[in-house]
């Protein structure tokens, strides 16, 4: 009998043990494929809400919102990201994960070799601990060029950019421009930080067909601002006309205010 419960205690502890593991690489691969969609509002999902992401031996940021703005720092400005993932060693509630971090910007490929420490708790299934070890001195020497060149676009080159981002269509590219703490103002309401904006984003595109969308010319209306006006017009919707008005700092809209019947 005490060999009958040994064994059974044996294998619930054995059971116990791969459910954690099960949930672990779930949670880690969550948060991987987030990453890989540049969607901040995935990524958000994968966190958990006291997560931490240190680049060691540098300071960690503390909280999500304080790893969306490290993140958001080069996914949103990404044409494209593939983390592929060499080695994944599973032990309870954290991993061990070998990976080379590949970056599209501006056409060229930016990659980085990283040996992450996952943790992820076990009650949410979320990713709550990062530690990324990383050649950042070498990393930045190649990629911080571009990323500066990024943020010193000029206002005017940012919102043509986003204009022509409208014109596609596609939402997460509209979403893009913005900084993580933007705000749009518009007649729906005010609509603060990005995952409020990427969903405004998504919604305008189901609502018209923004390709019929008419812009006038991009112009500088401050040191950092720019106005543009368009105009809707459509068989089947109620034409419509305005203005927008766009505050950019380092490289990103970080204040949109849009007017309908402006004149």
């Amino acid at each position: 009998m005490r060999h009958r419960y040994a064994v059974e205690e044996r294998r619930k502890r054995y059971d116990a043990v791969m459910s954690a593991e099960v949930t672990t690489r779930e949670a880690i691969n969550n948060l991987l494929a987030a990453i890989e969609s540049r969607d901040l509002r995935a990524v958000r999902q994968a966190l958990h809400p006291a997560a931490r992401w240190q680049n060691v031996p540098h300071p960690a940021s503390e909280g999500r919102d304080a790893v969306i703005r490290l993140l958001g720092g080069i996914l949103t400005w990404s044409d494209s990201v593939r983390w592929d993932v060499h080695r994944f060693f599973v032990s309870g509630t954290s991993a061990s994960v070998e990976r080379l971090d590949r970056f599209w910007l501006r056409g060229n490929e930016y990659a980085v070799a990283c040996h992450g420490v996952f943790s992820v708790d076990a009650d949410t299934g979320l990713v709550i601990s990062v530690r990324d070890y990383v050649d950042l001195g070498e990393w930045r020497g190649r990629v911080n060029p571009v990323l500066a060149a990024l943020a010193a676009r000029s206002p005017v080159e940012v919102v043509s950019s986003h204009v022509a981002a409208i014109r596609s269509g596609v939402p997460l590219a509209m979403a893009s421009h913005y900084a993580v703490d933007a705000e749009i103002d518009c007649p729906e309401g005010v609509l603060v930080g990005w995952d409020a904006i990427a969903n405004y984003c998504e919604s305008l595109v189901l609502q018209m067909d923004v390709s019929g969308i008419i812009w006038g010319a991009v112009e500088l209306s401050g040191p950092e601002m720019v106005t543009v006006d368009w105009r809707f017009e459509s068989d089947t919707q109620p034409n419509r006309s305005g203005c927008d008005q766009y505050e950019i700092r380092e490289g990103r809209i970080v204040l949109h205010t849009r007017s309908i019947d402006c004149g």
